[in-house]
């Protein structure tokens, strides 16, 4: 005997939080336009990305954080 798989709007509160009827609106980065869980901002609050269009890098490993070194 298989599984019984979800109610569809069971499925959509698992996955959204809210019923399929309660169109919630989605964060937008308003850099790049798409959908973000995370913006990132500067020291000033200005946001400058978010997790879809920036990416993390190891500072040991970037030569532009080591001022004057870049050329040896």
């Amino acid at each position: 005997m298989g599984l019984i798989p979800d109610d569809p709007i069971v499925a959509c509160i698992e996955r959204t939080g809210f019923p399929p009827w309660e169109k919630q609106a989605t964060p937008i980065c308003p850099v790049c336009g798409q959908e973000c869980e995370t913006v990132y901002c500067d020291a000033s609050g200005e946001i400058v990305g978010c997790d879809e269009c920036l990416c993390r890098k190891d500072a040991w490993e970037t030569p532009e954080c080591f001022p004057g070194k870049e050329n040896e």
